[in-house]
């Protein structure tokens, strides 16, 4: 081989390299220009979204997730993958993966569903630490949800020191975005006494901005405080009404307690039909006393003594 040809091929060898690599820096570019028009594909996936057509947004979100920019159909598409929207069942690991990316290109959103996903161990080891870091960004980026998650984890020091007051301040941040989670809370520190003076007024206050809101849990929540007599006067009559809301909302803790309002006739006419119906709903979602108060009711052996108090707990979101 001569000088020149050796200069030739290695010539051609650069070209080829520098080919593949401009290749690779416009891939992306590429790949978007082969979708065609970008936006018009992004609003048709979102309204299939937000329509509930999750097996037509699917394939569309799988697209515009390949886009490298594309953070927020990342977040979208590992939504769909972390419920199992428009499949046969969830997919923890896709969904942490698209998170992952999205979260990388700070999208708030992605780091408040890492956050939950750390917290609950969904598809992941629970990790209090990385649960904290996510949920301390999307907060501190103004995220309402994530400032919900970042005050529960002071509230139970949970990757952090314990710490009420804080917990407080953060729920209180949500709630002021219109984050209905962090006005439930608000009511629950409140009637709790963390973080601030106990104060059933100011519970009430909260949950009632939140029930207004068609908050399921703050509907349970001004049912306990009637059935309690705090801030309001005690009528176990006005419970069952703000259970039944909540219950047929699909509140579980709502529905147990409102079948055991049936059961014991208090606040309502006793109807063991109406117990057992929801005793059952509330066993499908996993209540772990609902299947056992059910079967004691349908082999009519006694569940709870018909003359006692009744009384239910509050209970905050997460």
């Amino acid at each position: 081989m001569t000088k020149i040809q050796s200069y030739l091929l290695g010539l051609l060898a650069c070209v080829a390299i520098a080919g593949l690599i401009a290749l690779f820096i416009c891939r992306n570019r590429i790949y978007v220009w082969t979708l065609g028009d970008v936006p018009a594909l992004y609003a048709k996936a979102v309204n299939h979204y937000k329509a509930k057509e999750f097996q037509e947004a699917l394939p569309l979100f799988e697209k515009l997730a390949g886009i490298d920019s594309a953070a927020y159909s990342k977040f979208l598409l590992g939504d769909m993958y972390y419920r199992g929207l428009g499949m046969d069942s969830a997919d923890y690991k896709k969904a942490l993966e698209l998170f992952l990316e999205s979260a990388e290109q700070n999208n708030t959103d992605a780091h408040n569903n890492l956050g939950v996903m750390y917290l609950s161990g969904h598809g992941v080891q629970p990790d209090y630490y990385k649960a904290f870091r996510h949920f301390q960004y999307g907060a501190a980026n103004g995220n309402a949800q994530a400032q919900v998650g970042l005050g529960t984890m002071y509230r139970h020091g949970w990757g952090t020191a314990r710490n009420s007051s804080t917990a407080f301040d953060w729920y209180r941040k949500a709630a002021a975005h219109g984050n209905v989670d962090g006005m439930n809370n608000l009511g629950y520190m409140y009637a709790s006494g963390f973080g601030r003076m106990m104060s059933a007024e100011s519970a009430l206050y909260w949950y009632q901005k939140a029930a207004a809101k068609n908050h399921p849990k703050a509907m349970y929540n001004i049912g306990a405080l009637y059935a309690e007599g705090r801030g309001v006067e005690r009528d176990l009559v006005k419970c069952a009404e703000w259970l039944n809301k909540a219950a047929l909302l699909g509140e579980v803790t709502a529905q147990f307690n409102l079948a055991n309002m049936y059961y014991l006739g208090k606040g309502v006419e006793r109807d063991l039909d109406k117990a057992a119906m929801w005793y059952s709903l509330a066993k499908e979602q996993g209540h772990r006393n609902a299947g056992r108060f059910l079967k004691h009711l349908e082999d009519h052996q006694d569940i709870l003594e018909l003359d006692s108090n009744f009384t239910i707990r509050l209970i905050p979101e997460r």
